[in-house]
């Protein structure tokens, strides 16, 4: 006889769970917060004193890339065998993946139209940005979307649902372990986001850490997290950069799966 297993009971079910990690969770706090503030500070000290659209879009490139390269050095310290599945980059069921997935992005949209209205989040500031980047010149446009819908996807994936989310949720469990990221998930955009959509943020890195936690893999939170950020762009360039739709989701899957050997199946749980 098949029965249905509850969601609060999936959560802690052993097929539905990523494998542990070995990692401690205060050093991950820490090489995360590091990682975001050298790459941000790396990021805007070639917007300040290069300048240029172009070297902009390309720091944001830079940025991530070193967000990447600090965790995984420190990762690598704290694992016997570090590797791809290690950080999560394992295949899994087409199924749960589009389905938790699409309720992801679906729900992310709901939420950050909500603390629009609510915190006000329509005035001239946001219009003025949209302004500022609705045309680009092709080379700008190839970076800018590289920077934000491929490299920013694929370095935070990594750095907080590969990473930082299963160290925390191997010291208190998933709920704190996605709350915690989930914050600093928000609190690492301050610099990219109007204050209106921190929050929206902050819930997207929540439900990131739940879509990591279902399916075992991060395959499926890269993908929804880099077609939010080009639809983002695509709205604000006036659609002009629409085509990164379908190109920057798809450019991001092909980085990871020559990485994705193992499969996100309860033989790949370490006991505990």
């Amino acid at each position: 006889m098949v029965t249905r297993t509850a969601p609060s009971a999936a959560l802690s079910s052993p097929r539905r769970r990523a494998r542990p990690a070995r990692w401690r969770p205060f050093p991950a706090v820490v090489a995360v917060v590091l990682g975001l503030v050298a790459s941000q500070a790396i990021g805007i000290a070639v917007a300040s004193f290069v300048g240029g659209n172009a070297r902009i879009a390309l720091s944001l490139v830079l940025a991530d890339l070193l967000l990447l390269a600090i965790v995984l050095a420190v990762a690598s310290r704290g694992a016997e065998r570090l590797g791809a599945a290690t950080l999560g980059i394992r295949r899994t069921a087409l199924g749960p993946a589009f389905g938790w997935g699409a309720a992801l992005l679906f729900s992310n949209f709901a939420i950050s139209a909500l603390f629009f209205l609510l915190l006000g989040g329509t005035g001239d500031s946001g219009s003025g940005h949209h302004e500022h980047v609705a045309h680009l010149a092709a080379g700008k446009a190839v970076l800018v979307t590289l920077g934000v819908a491929v490299t920013a996807p694929l370095a935070e994936e990594v750095a907080f649902r590969g990473y930082l989310f299963p160290a925390l949720t191997r010291w208190r469990g998933p709920w704190v372990g996605a709350a915690i990221t989930a914050l600093l998930f928000g609190a690492a955009h301050v610099a990219a986001l109007p204050p209106a959509a921190l929050p929206a943020a902050a819930a997207f890195g929540f439900g990131a850490c739940l879509l990591f936690w279902f399916t075992g893999s991060l395959l499926p939170g890269v993908v929804v997290h880099s077609l939010n950020n080009a639809i983002v762009l695509t709205v604000v360039t006036g659609g002009q950069l629409a085509p990164a739709l379908l190109a920057a989701p798809l450019f991001a899957l092909l980085v990871l799966l020559p990485f994705a050997r193992q499969s996100s199946t309860p033989t790949q749980e370490e006991p505990s």
